[in-house]
């Protein structure tokens, strides 16, 4: 046999007996890894952990944010309660939230604002304006959050908003095959594939808070409150006023359907008439400065090398 290749084999076999035993060791020893993390996702069921049960915060820093927020949120109830609705609107019902929230803006500016002090202390030459930067920074750190909690928000309403026709197409199958409100409900949410969408998770809250006890129409109202889009908000009036009236569900919930289709289509209409003006201005900065340099650079030269040249 060639030395090459027996060199070769015996080099895939080194690296292919190290790489087992030292997988096999950290999947042993290293507590991190777990077999059900490496398992696929349907493997897991996560429907067993219940949606209406918070732990505390266990890391320090958590407990030490949620102390400052306590100590610097808002005292009226009022403004706890919106506080509490914008947070339920991105999907943090924890008692802690409003706290962790607080407490982050506070903690992240100051941090933010301490940046330009300790580095005056590691660097010899005066910064220029360290009043302003400091400002500036601690400034931006606090009003980070609520800039990512509106984007959190405005994503989580349009996911919301775009699986509500699909939703509303099931929930109409299983109501006209004779099942029940609740029981398509439960149905429907039963499916694997919908765990990851806020609407089903809102849905299996409020399946759960009735089996616990509440008033239907009760639940309907709070899942239109957590979830904040109109759409859903018209959803739960045609719900209530089909089962006050006696009507058919099936029918309203059909019409409810096709006008939500098209109310998505007109949504993604609208945002496809307005992307090419989002185009100009990503255009105009990137686009047109590396044309100008393509286009007018040989031009540029050879005007310099004639004036170099008559100069001479």
């Amino acid at each position: 046999m060639d030395a090459t290749l027996i060199i070769a084999l015996t080099a895939f076999l080194t690296v292919a007996v190290t790489v087992t035993v030292a997988g096999a060791a950290a999947y042993r020893l290293i507590p991190s890894i777990r077999r059900e993390r490496l398992a696929p996702d349907r493997a897991i069921d996560r429907r067993g952990t219940s949606i209406l049960r918070w732990s505390a915060p266990e890391a320090w820093w958590q407990r030490f944010v949620a102390a400052v927020g306590r100590r610097t949120g808002p005292r009226e109830a009022e403004n706890v309660s919106k506080l509490r609705q914008r947070l339920g609107w991105a999907g943090y019902y924890s008692p802690q939230a409003p706290a962790i929230y607080t407490g982050a803006r506070f903690v992240l500016g100051g941090m933010l604002g301490a940046i330009v002090p300790i580095l005056s202390f590691f660097i010899d030459e005066p910064l220029s304006h360290p009043y302003l930067a400091t400002l500036a920074l601690a400034y931006f750190g606090f009003f980070l959050p609520p800039l990512l909690l509106r984007r959190i928000i405005s994503s989580r309403h349009e996911a919301i908003s775009s699986a509500l026709p699909d939703f509303l197409d099931l929930l109409t199958v299983c109501v006209e095959a004779g099942m029940s409100f609740d029981a398509a409900l439960a149905r429907i949410s039963e499916q694997p594939e919908v765990g990851g969408n806020p609407l089903y998770q809102e849905i299996i809250r409020m399946n759960r808070e009735v089996g616990a006890g509440r008033p239907r129409a009760e639940a309907l109202r709070a899942f239109a409150e957590r979830c904040g889009v109109q759409e859903v908000r018209t959803m739960v009036s045609v719900f209530i006023q089909s089962e006050r009236l006696g009507t058919s569900m099936g029918r309203a919930l059909r019409v409810h359907s096709d006008t939500a289709r098209a109310q998505r289509r007109h949504r993604i209409e609208a945002q496809a008439y307005v992307a090419p003006l989002k185009m100009i201005f990503p255009t105009i900065i990137f686009l047109t400065p590396a044309f100008f340099l393509v286009a007018l650079a040989p031009a540029l030269l050879g005007f310099l090398g004639v004036m170099g040249s008559v100069t001479k």
